[in-house]
């Protein structure tokens, strides 16, 4: 599937690059909006013979003969770099088949705009698009203003006025005043501004003397240029029209882009794993019989997993533990569904939810009125409802405006320790046509909402000069102004105020500005390079902040790991764990055991994180997981039955797998001989 796509998209790249070489007739090219700059030089038609010692007779007689022709004179230099060298073979024709999505020539190719503006290429800015800002045409010029000018027409400044009127001889002016060049460089940025309102970057290139050049959006921030405006992360700006492309075949072509992305991404990690295929003497006899009957060979694939490999923690793995999900338009996203429990055996698990918001909630609790629920936040966790609107996302995502999934993307980066401006750069990215202005409006009252304001608090020897009160920012530097002192003289370290989140924040900055922060569950220490080394140190805070979630949250992993050890032993085996995800191997006559197990875990791990933080009790509608999938394979959901281009009849017809069972607590109850406490009888049983 993957070949025969990669086929498909080369063709249609190969026919958009004939069309474009045709444009050298009559010199078409120079009104064509993305080609204008390519290298045209044609390579004349040179004739030239190999030189060979031979007879006199010889060399009479190859002057007869044809002689040796250039490789595809009389095309342009940038087509004749797309086709192979001749190799001496019959079936060689000249056509443009060293192409890719990854090439530089390819978006010119497909006539791609950013909204509505075509997109230009520049040495050490990367990938952009041109503005224009005059409409000038008579002036000759490489760009065809005329063309572009149709397709885009300039706008208009305010006052009615062009920008070519009202911003004349910009480098002129530079020139004379050569004092004042950030004046006028800022001067340009805000005439830019008044005719472009977009998502694209400000860099401060003028091209051509007609067309303002705006960077594309990086998603690492606006001091990064775009290497490839076809690369995965650019791949939604298609669906939502904000990147488009002139002809069908833009669509097409990014349609299989789509496709391939995942297994062209992945295709060398998921054949290198590492396998270890078992001999049937070494099989258990449930399998060596169906083994040799059928034919079948059984193994087992080693995960390359580094142990604690993060700040945090975690371990990290580069294939099973990043595996995406089956999408339909993915070739090969199937892959964790390609994982199957032999026969006789079951793959059991469950995600935890919503854990890590948990974790941060549950420690504002605890710190706040040492009560479950005790504040905005931990109520939402525990009571928030989606289908009501009434979870930390619905209740976001309604205040300020956006949708819920745009919400809750930015809900945890602000909980791992982003701040504002992070979250304007991600609402631009949303919702391109938003401005900068409402990004910026978006975002504060999206923090002010939940984070709060940062306010401080005077220390204990000035209470009798001046009031017990909060101070903002410029009020305490005014106040410690007034005494010759600095703010962290006269005041407390800030604290955050007025949000659902305050109380949280606090008590994660509390935790990650002590002297040694630690884990609240398990104790779990920071690098010792990272610890601040004053008490005002905060360099490194969001770091340390994301530490302490994220690394609670490894904490929490291996309390469930601990638990179900202890629950049953050696009668499943561990299988892997993807951060809030746990699969353990199980004969099939443990499966509905193993549910109860981890729904009991669940119990258990979040009883003993509460009892750590000084909370005696744990809410029901967190003390079991939602569901706890039993299956055949090792898909995220078992009711999924993961079609996709390269597993078109899905895992059904396909593959004669069923669909698994969800279960939550109840019905492992029943399903595990209606027993809840019989894992406490396998604990006595064991001990006898």
């Amino acid at each position: 599937a993957f070949d025969d796509l990669e086929n498909e998209g080369k063709a249609l790249l190969a026919e958009r690059a004939d069309q474009a070489c045709k444009l050298l007739e009559n010199d078409k090219y120079k009104e064509d909006l993305w080609m204008w700059d390519q290298d045209w030089t044609v390579k004349q038609f040179n004739l030239k013979r190999a030189r060979i010692k031979t007879s006199i007779d010889q060399e009479e007689h190859k002057k007869k003969e044809p002689e040796v022709v250039s490789s595809l004179p009389a095309y342009p230099n940038w087509y004749r770099k797309l086709c192979p060298k001749p190799d001496g073979s019959a079936s060689w024709v000249p056509r443009p088949t060293l192409l890719s999505t990854s090439m530089q020539i390819t978006p010119k190719l497909l006539s791609l705009t950013w909204e509505g503006y075509p997109l230009h290429y520049i040495r050490g800015k990367g990938w952009g698009f041109l503005v224009p800002f005059t409409d000038d045409i008579d002036v000759k010029r490489k760009i065809p203003l005329k063309q572009l000018l149709e397709k885009c027409p300039m706008l208009k400044l305010k006052d009615g006025s062009s920008a070519v009127d009202d911003f004349p001889n910009i480098q002129k002016s530079v020139e004379e005043h050569l004092m004042k060049k950030e004046y006028y460089s800022r001067l340009k940025q805000h005439k830019a501004e008044d005719l472009y309102k977009g998502t694209g970057v400000w860099c401060d290139t003028v091209v051509d003397d007609c067309c303002w050049f705006f960077k594309l959006p990086h998603k690492d921030g606006p001091s990064h240029n775009v290497g490839n405006p076809l690369a995965k992360d650019f791949l939604n700006k298609f669906a939502d029209n904000v990147l488009a492309g002139d002809t069908d075949c833009a669509e097409k072509v990014m349609n299989i882009a789509r496709k391939l992305s995942y297994w062209r991404n992945n295709r060398n990690r998921i054949l290198d794993q590492m396998v270890v295929w078992l001999h049937e003497d070494n099989l258990p006899k449930e399998l060596e019989d169906g083994a040799r009957e059928q034919g079948r060979t059984y193994g087992a694939i080693l995960p390359q997993i580094v142990v604690c490999g993060t700040l945090t923690r975690r371990a990290v793995e580069p294939t099973w533990m990043t595996a995406s999900n089956a999408h339909k338009d993915r070739i090969g996203s199937e892959l964790r569904a390609m994982v199957q429990a032999p026969p006789g055996y079951n793959i059991v698990g469950a995600d935890v939810d919503s854990q890590e918001l948990w974790i941060a909630s549950v420690l504002g609790d605890s710190r706040h009125a040492k009560m479950h629920g005790a504040t905005p936040l931990g109520w939402m966790t525990l009571s928030g409802n989606k289908a009501a609107g009434t979870d930390m996302h619905s209740v976001t995502a309604k205040a300020v405006g956006i949708s819920r999934d745009h919400a809750k993307i930015i809900n945890y980066a602000r909980i791992y320790g982003a701040g504002q401006s992070f979250a304007e750069r991600l609402l631009k990215q949303f919702n391109p046509s938003m401005s900068e202005a409402e990004a910026r409006s978006k975002a504060q009252k999206m923090f002010n909402l939940t984070k709060g304001k940062k306010v401080y608090f005077l220390r204990q020897e000035y209470l009798q000069e001046f009031a017990d009160q909060a101070y903002t920012r410029w009020q305490a530097f005014e106040t410690a102004k007034i005494c010759g002192k600095t703010v962290n003289e006269m005041f407390h370290r800030s604290k955050w105020l007025g949000g659902t989140e305050s109380a949280m924040f606090n008590r994660l900055e509390e935790i990650a500005n002590s002297e040694q922060p630690c884990t609240p569950f398990l104790n779990g220490r920071l690098s010792r390079a990272l610890e601040p080394q004053t008490m005002m140190d905060d360099r490194y805070l969001p770091t340390r902040v994301n530490w302490v979630v994220q690394s609670g949250a490894v904490d929490f992993l291996h309390l469930m790991l601990v638990c179900m050890r202890w629950i049953l032993g050696d009668k499943i085996r561990f299988c892997l764990s993807f951060h809030d995800e746990v699969r353990y191997l199980v004969p099939e006559q443990y499966k509905y055991q193993t549910a109860l197990a981890l729904h009991v875990t669940n119990l258990l791990t979040r009883s003993f994180c509460s009892y750590r933080l000084g909370l005696n009790d744990l809410p029901q509608s967190v003390a079991f997981f939602s569901s706890v999938e039993v299956d055949k394979v090792l898909r995220k959901e078992s009711k999924q039955d993961c079609v996709t281009p390269s597993n078109p009849h899905g895992l059904s017809e396909g593959y004669g797998i069923e669909h698994g069972e969800a279960l939550n607590v109840y019905e492992a109850i029943e399903k595990a001989g209606g027993k809840a406490t019989w894992w406490g009888d396998k604990r006595s049983g064991n001990k006898r």
